[in-house]
Order: C-alpha cells, then sequence, then structure tokens
C-alpha cells in the first residue's frame, strides 16, 4: 500500500509539471490563435500606433526618422522593451524583455528564463522602450532583480496562466515583476489574464522612451 501511495505521488508530481512542459510548434500555435483574438490584437495594436505617434509628436520626429529609432534607446536597469517581431514560433506577433544592465536583458524564451544581449535597437525590425510611469529608477531596477532571480524556470505555453510563478512566458515574466513587487497591473486586460507584449507598450501604467 505504501508503495502504491508513493506511485501516484509521483505521478501527482508529474500531471503537475506538465503545466509548464513545452508543446509541439503546432499546439503552440493553436494556443496562441485561441487565446489572443486577431480583431482585438488589431485593436491593440492601433491603441499602440496612437500612442507611438504622440510620443513622435512630442519627439518632432516624422516616421521616417524611424530607421534609426525615435528617443533614447533604454539601456537603464528595469526598462521593459518590446517588438512586434514574430518570435520563434512562441508568440507570433511579439516578444519582451526587461532591462537587466547595459548590455543585457532577462527574457523568457522556449528554454525558459535566461539572461540575453540588450541590442533589440539593431537585431530586431521594431522595438519600444518603455517605462513604468510611476516606478522611480531603483524601483525599476528591483523589478529586473526580481526577473532576474526567474533565471531558470521554464517556458509557460499556458498563456492564459499568469498566476502561476513556476515558469513564465515573455510579457508574463516583465508584468509579474511589477505586479508581486508594487500591485500595480500592466495588463491592459485586452485578452482577459492573458498579456500580450505590446499590452506593455499599450498600457496606461507606461511611458514610451525609444521606438522603432
Amino acid at each position: 500500500m505504501k508503495k502504491i501511495k508513493m506511485t501516484l505521488l509521483g505521478m501527482l508530481s508529474v500531471i503537475v509539471a506538465v503545466s509548464c512542459v513545452r508543446f509541439s510548434v503546432k499546439a503552440q500555435e493553436s494556443s496562441y490563435d485561441a487565446v489572443f483574438d486577431e480583431e482585438e490584437l488589431e485593436a491593440l495594436t492601433e491603441r499602440v500606433e496612437l500612442k507611438s505617434r504622440l510620443f513622435r509628436a512630442r519627439k518632432k520626429q516624422n516616421t521616417k526618422g524611424l530607421l534609426k529609432g525615435t528617443g533614447s534607446y533604454p539601456r537603464r536597469k528595469g526598462n521593459i522593451l518590446v517588438t512586434s517581431d514574430a518570435y520563434k514560433n512562441l508568440i507570433p506577433t511579439g516578444h519582451a524583455a526587461i532591462v537587466y544592465s547595459s548590455n543585457s536583458v532577462v527574457e523568457a524564451l522556449a528554454n525558459g528564463v535566461v539572461k540575453g544581449k540588450n541590442n533589440w535597437n539593431t537585431s530586431k525590425g521594431t522595438c519600444w522602450g518603455v517605462t513604468v510611469s510611476w516606478a522611480s529608477n531603483s524601483e525599476e531596477a528591483a523589478a529586473s532583480d526580481w526577473c532576474y532571480r526567474q533565471i531558470g524556470k521554464p517556458y509557460n505555453y499556458n498563456y492564459l496562466n499568469t498566476s502561476t510563478r513556476s515558469c513564465f512566458y515573455c510579457s508574463q515574466l516583465v508584468w509579474a515583476a511589477f505586479k508581486d513587487m508594487y500591485g500595480v497591473d500592466l495588463n491592459t486586460s485586452a485578452f482577459g489574464n492573458a498579456i500580450h507584449p505590446l499590452e506593455l507598450v499599450g498600457s496606461g501604467e507606461t511611458t514610451i522612451l525609444y521606438q522603432k
């Protein structure tokens, strides 16, 4: 009987772990389509573009300047980076990371939460750099440290499960840092609990610093 109980416990552990296991590319795509509604994504993209146009107007620069970028590219710890570029069969229309240093970021990729290069101004076709409007430099830096402590955790393919802290997808990781540390919600609720990378730009809690 004791052996049977131990076996059952082992099976339960496997079942719990499955929520953060990698699925096939086909499963990833269907999961994405089911969560991130195309019409709502178009509406979100329009809101982000409006916010971007206002930013460019303040900088007195038209869209031609976007070849090099408008504003100052983020190098300060805790600033947020977002791209609308398709990213390696994960979220097809975007990726997000948080700046850890002038030359590094923390991000969630297919192999989990890792430290990456802070070179999105040259490596991405599109890029936004944003700051959490009310946060001090030290508060944003602390949020970056929170993300750094998650390095090694697996990728979260269940985009609606933002309450888990055992695995992360890119925008969930950044969102969770500010949510857990300061109680601020960077999610626009466009997709329910799911957090699309562009929501970090479209959020009323963030201010654009840079756009390419």
